[in-house]
């Protein structure tokens, strides 16, 4: 038990900071974010592909062939962009959230309706009045 002592005295004196995410989209960025603040755009996925492929026809097996294509054209980079933005997305639909803009804090607290971090903290504060 002393060895743990100065682990729970480390902890009691070092600040802590909230982490705090903002599930948005492009057309609604983020407000009075900082660097330590994660912004997800859930429309990236969208983006992307539609920036990397283009629109596809409308017959599924022609379709299908650009789609293929396209995948085995992707650079590396390209690839991990894609990879990035849908985990954005998996986290959103990890942590239940059900409409968007939100600012999630510390993944368990939310506040819907706003990308305004400030906002979103002094509702938050308040107990979720305004």
């Amino acid at each position: 038990m002393k060895a743990l002592l100065p682990f729970v005295l480390l902890l009691l004196v070092s600040p802590t900071f909230a982490a705090i995410t903002v599930f948005t989209t492009a057309n609604h960025p983020a407000i009075n974010a900082d660097a330590n603040t994660r912004v997800v755009f859930l429309d990236a996925p969208d983006r992307l592909q539609n920036s990397m492929f283009g629109q596809f026809s409308s017959d599924p097996a022609s379709a299908a062939q650009e789609a293929k294509s396209g995948l085995q054209q992707m650079s590396a980079e390209q690839q991990q962009q894609i990879v990035e933005a849908w985990r954005g997305v998996i986290a959103a639909w990890k942590l239940g959230i059900e409409k968007y803009p939100a600012v999630v804090f510390d993944d368990v607290d939310v506040v819907y309706g706003t990308t305004d971090i400030d906002l979103a903290s002094n509702i938050r504060t308040q107990g979720g009045h305004q």
